[in-house]
């Protein structure tokens, strides 16, 4: 059986490499994007994927638990607006349906892992 250490290293690791993940999805769906976007909407998933996986790196290695939880409702809060913006290039036909649900299931991927590294760590507190 695992030391909680070593569950806690391995489920950081683990968060860390979907979030790339999710960088080489978002990147491959928005290849085919129209240039002439005027919502600059392939740049802006571009940008809020890599600054996931950013927080998520930073998060991961912070030993204040504050700080870590903040890094991580960031993440959260980026992940709801990268499924907002692939919704609305589907809608948009820049990306068709398997995309988008490629993209959906990258950003489970995370949510999933992140979830199980909060429960590991002790989850969020209750400010009272």
């Amino acid at each position: 059986m695992q030391s909680q250490n070593k569950k806690i290293l391995q489920a950081k690791l683990d968060v860390r490499y979907h979030s790339r993940e999710l960088i080489k999805v978002i990147f491959m769906v928005t290849e085919n994007f129209p240039k002439d976007d005027p919502d600059g909407i392939g740049p802006l998933l571009r940008k809020k994927v890599l600054g996931i996986s950013s927080f998520l790196t930073h998060g991961t290695v912070k030993s204040d638990k504050e700080e870590q939880n903040e890094d991580f409702l960031v993440v959260m809060s980026e992940l709801r607006e990268v499924l907002k913006l692939i919704t609305i290039a589907n809608h948009l036909r820049y990306c068709g349906d398997k995309q988008k649900v490629v993209v959906r299931m990258g950003i489970a991927n995370v949510i999933d892992h992140l979830d199980k590294l909060v429960v590991l760590t002790g989850g969020f507190t209750d400010k009272k």
